[in-house]
Order: C-alpha cells, then structure tokens, then sequence
C-alpha cells in the first residue's frame, strides 16, 4: 500500500509532496536531504551512477522511480509497505508523471483539481480480494486437490495462499507454521521484483542444512526433498493477485505439483475474474 508520493531533485535535496495518507508523520524539511545523503553514499560505495533505489526503515519501504532515465536527476519518491512490488510502483509512477510532468515545480507547485484527482485516483487504487463471497465447499474443494499429492508423500505445504502485490498476504488455503523458515510473503516480493508481474514462476532449490535439520526433527526425511516455489497470476493482466505457494516437495515429481497448482489457480481465477477491476494506470 502506498503511504506517500513525492518527487524530489536527487542532487540538490528539494523535494515536493503529491500525495499522502496520513500515516507517516515526518518532516519534509528533513526526509528529502536524508535521501539525498543515502543516494549520495550509495554512489560513493557501490561507484555506480544509480545511487539510490530502494531501502527500508522498519515495515516502509522508500522506493525512487526515475521517471526521465537515471541520468536526469528528477525521482519520483514512494513510501509504500515493504512488500509493495517494484515493477507496479513503477507503472504507478509513470502515469502519475504523464498526468503532472507539465506541473513539477519545486517553487510553485499547485496542478488543477481536476489533475489531481486523476492522480489521486491512480495513488489510492487497489483491489479488494473477495474471499468473503466464497462458500466453503468451494474452498474444500481447492485443499482437496492439495491434499491428496500431500497425502502421497509428494509434497509438504508449508504455505499456500493468495498474495496482492500492494496488501501482502490476503488469503490463506493452507498454512503449517512448523515449516516456515522463511518469510513467505516477504519472499513472493522478491520473486516478483525480479521477474515481470506477469509470469509464472517455479522455483527450487537444495534444502539448506537449517531446513533439513527442521525437516529431521519433525521425524520426516529430507532425503530427495528440495524446496519450492510456485506463484502465478490469478484472472489475468489487470489483476493484483497471486497463488503462491512455498514447499518442500520429492524429487521427479515437479510436474504433477505444477499441474495440481495450476488447476487450483484456474478455478480460484474464474471465481473471482468478475470482481477485477481495470487499472486507471
């Protein structure tokens, strides 16, 4: 969720609201120095032009969008929840910069109503998940399919659950808090920063000694377990939401998982493509 938007002069420090919630109580007088500072030191440790484009205070992240390349030194500034997804600020940014770009000014700063409210409608959209019209055989019904590889050995679900890429987790269909070693919806972020919003994504990996230490003491046998991740766009294109699903599973049975998830992402996509709204970005 996005808290703040501004766009500031990278070098010289002078930065300008567009947008807030509310949320974040700061003083510009001292936030776009401070930024200023951090992109300078990123530039002086790393020797690369880029400088700053993301960090973290807590549970916000800072995220600066360089709407005229990096070269120029105009950013556009997001403070948005750790999780937010890189790719769609950008989109957010962009849009916003094709609507104000003839407004930006860091001495008068004062676009018309009908402008903001344009951009004001692109700061604060989102997509409410509607788990809410589910009934519960519909829900069975997806665990079903799930438990019945789980049941055949194949796989350990150690979560399984619907992910925005502005709100985070927001519905669970499965989750066994004994096998989490590692942060899932956290982690959905980073695998969608680095790849488009728009793929599918199956990853494994070797279990690391911790989870296979975790694995042993749950009397389960790590041997041929690796670790895997599933996520994939619900209802198409316009839509926020993803399955993600984070496991340990056998050894050759890869493709029989990947089925299994993807029959569960079609029918969770057709209960709820009606309520995906378009995108004003």
């Amino acid at each position: 969720m996005i808290h703040l938007i501004a766009f500031m002069d990278i070098e010289s420090g002078l930065g300008r609201r567009i947008y807030s919630d509310e949320t974040l109580m700061m003083s510009e007088e001292l936030v776009w120095p401070m930024i200023c500072a951090l992109n300078n030191f990123v530039i002086e440790c790393t020797k690369s032009e880029r400088g700053l484009i993301n960090a973290a205070l807590e549970d916000i992240k800072i995220y600066l969008y360089s709407p005229l390349g990096e070269s120029n030194p105009l950013r556009f500034v997001f403070f948005t929840d750790v999780f937010d997804n890189n790719e769609y600020l950008e989109m957010r940014g962009q849009s916003i910069f094709e609507i104000l770009s003839q407004y930006i000014s860091f001495e008068v700063f004062d676009p018309p109503v009908e402008v903001m409210n344009k951009v004001l409608k692109i700061a604060q959209y989102t997509q409410e998940f509607p788990s809410d019209d589910f009934e519960s055989i519909f829900i069975e019904r997806l665990k079903l399919k799930l438990r019945k590889i789980e049941d055949e050995g194949k796989i350990l679900v150690a979560d399984l659950f619907v992910g925005d890429i502005d709100q985070g987790k927001v519905f669970s269909l499965v989750s066994n808090e004994d096998l989490h070693e590692k942060n899932s919806v956290i982690l959905f972020s980073e695998l969608l920063t680095a790849f488009s919003i728009d793929s599918e994504i199956f990853v494994k990996s070797s279990l690391t000694r911790r989870e296979r230490e975790r694995l042993e003491r749950m009397k389960i046998s790590s041997l041929g377990m690796n670790e895997g991740w599933f996520l994939k766009q619900l209802a198409g294109k316009e839509s926020d939401f993803w399955l993600v699903g984070y496991f340990f599973f056998k050894e050759n049975f890869e493709m029989e998982i990947s089925d299994t998830l993807n029959l569960i992402t079609t029918e969770l996509s057709e209960e709820i493509e009606d309520s995906i709204s378009e995108r004003p970005f």
